[in-house]
C-alpha cells in the first residue's frame, strides 16, 4: 500500500527545491495574518524547508515545524540560524507532544500526501488532539472539480534557476488511479549535462467528502477559499483553502 514515505524522493536535494518552489510571498502572508489573528504557538505539519515556517518565525511567531525527512529538516534548521523556530522530525500521523497549539497548518498541497481514508484520519486526530480548544486548523488542497486528472504523456512543467546558475527543464507525465483518487506524477529535471527523475503520488480529495471527514473529526469549516487573497471558493476552483476550528466534544 502506497504512503507518505513514497513520496520522499521528490525531497532529496532541498536547496534545489527551495529555489524551484519557494517565493510565494501571498502564501506566506495568508498563514501569517492567520496566526497573528489567532496568538498563541503555532504548529505547522510538513514543513518541509521551512519556507514559510520561516518567515512566520521572522516575523515574531512562535513556531514549530514538523517533518518526516530530515535532509529537508537539516537545511531548514541551517536556513533557521538564530532564529526561535523549532523543527523537530516526525511522522504527522503519529507524532506526539505535550503542546497545545492555538493554530496548525499544512501548506504546498502536504493535505494530498496523505493517500488513504486511514492516513487521513491519523492527521487530522493529531490535529485535533495538539489544537487548544477553539484552536485553528488551516490547509490548502487541490480541487478535483478544478484539475485536468487526466492521463498525460511527458509534457513541459517550467524551469528554475539551481544553487550552481545553471538553467533546469523540468517536464513531467501524469497517471490518475481513479479508484483510489490518485495521482501519479513523474518529474524529470534536466540540467543539460545531467537528469533526474522523480515519483510522487497526490490523493484527490472532493470537497463534500473533504467537509464531511473534518466535521466528523471534530472541526467547524469557517471559511474555503481559491485563492490566498481570500477569493471565495467555487466548485470549479483549482484549489480549496480551508480554515477551520476545533469543536470541543460535549
Amino acid at each position: 500500500m502506497l504512503s507518505e514515505h513514497d513520496n520522499l524522493e521528490e525531497y532529496r536535494d532541498p536547496v534545489n527545491y527551495d529555489l524551484e518552489f519557494g517565493g510565494e510571498i501571498e502564501k506566506y502572508n495568508f498563514y501569517l495574518e492567520l496566526a497573528k489573528s489567532n496568538p498563541g504557538e503555532v504548529l505547522e505539519l510538513a514543513c518541509g524547508t521551512g519556507l514559510t515556517t520561516i518567515p512566520l518565525s521572522q516575523s515574531g511567531i512562535n513556531i514549530t515545524g514538523v517533518d518526516i525527512s530530515s535532509t529537508m529538516l537539516e537545511y531548514a534548521r541551517i536556513k533557521a540560524k538564530d532564529l526561535s523556530a523549532i523543527f523537530l522530525e516526525g511522522d504527522a500521523r503519529t507524532f506526539k507532544s505535550e503542546k497545545r497549539f492555538s493554530m496548525i497548518y499544512l501548506t504546498g498541497n502536504a493535505f494530498q500526501a496523505f493517500l488513504s481514508d486511514e492516513d487521513q484520519s491519523c492527521l487530522l486526530k493529531t490535529v485535533y488532539m495538539h489544537l487548544k480548544p477553539n484552536g485553528i486548523f488551516a490547509f490548502e488542497t487541490r480541487n478535483p472539480m478544478g484539475a485536468d486528472l487526466s492521463s498525460e504523456e511527458e509534457t513541459t512543467w517550467g524551469e528554475f534557476i539551481d544553487m550552481d546558475g545553471f538553467l533546469v527543464k523540468v517536464s513531467g507525465t501524469q497517471s490518475y488511479d481513479e479508484r483510489n483518487h490518485i495521482m501519479h506524477w513523474v518529474t524529470f529535471r534536466d540540467w543539460g549535462y545531467k537528469k533526474s527523475t522523480s515519483r510522487i503520488a497526490c490523493r484527490f480529495t472532493d470537497n463534500n467528502t473533504l467537509k464531511s471527514m473534518l466535521t466528523s473529526h471534530g472541526f467547524c469549516i469557517e471559511n474555503q477559499y481559491s485563492d490566498w487573497d481570500n477569493t471565495p471558493f467555487t466548485t470549479l476552483s483549482s484549489s480549496i483553502i480551508t480554515v477551520c476550528r476545533k469543536k470541543e466534544q460535549k
